[in-house]
């Protein structure tokens, strides 16, 4: 069987898109200042601290987008090989878990479900959830999971999980 190499990251933003989100935040809170001091400072009666919220609310906003967008992100992944399944990935706190083919006892593959179930030989219960990845990336994770495990006499079963 081929091996299976999927990179699942996302393309990052190039770094004049990432300026141009840095730029944009720090004119939303610089002009959030400016309403601010004609308020306080000029006594300006056009000047509402409605609007002045709005604009740093705004700026806060794309604040947080531009520095999300200029973090350094792993690669996420996920490979079958004739030795292992490996994968890297998770929202907030990705991880990286492998796990070998001698390992397996058996496989879960809920019909019409973008999930697989692991059971180890000591016993433990790996779930393998692919609903955040694409839907053709995770249905050809899932067959090349299948027939890799057909090809190693590893009993694959397809029940019905209830959530």
């Amino acid at each position: 069987m081929d091996d299976l190499y999927f990179k699942l990251s996302q393309e990052e933003f190039s770094k004049g898109r990432k300026i141009l989100l840095w730029i944009a935040a720090s004119l939303f809170a610089l002009i959030g200042f400016w309403d601010l001091y004609l308020k306080i400072f000029k006594h300006d009666s056009n000047a509402s601290f409605g609007l002045t919220i709005v604009l740093f609310s705004i700026s806060g906003f794309i604040f947080f987008i531009a520095f999300l967008a200029s973090l350094k992100h792993k690669e996420h992944f996920f490979k079958v090989d004739n030795e292992i399944i490996s994968y890297y990935f998770g929202l907030f706190f990705p991880s990286h878990h492998t796990y070998k083919w001698e390992e397996i006892d058996r496989i879960y593959m809920p019909p019409h479900q973008k999930t697989t179930i692991l059971v180890l030989k000591d016993g433990r219960t790996i779930r393998i959830n692919l609903t955040w990845v694409e839907k053709n990336k995770s249905r050809m994770i899932i067959r090349h999971i299948y027939y890799a495990a057909k090809q190693r006499d590893i009993d694959v079963l397809k029940k019905h999980i209830k959530k």
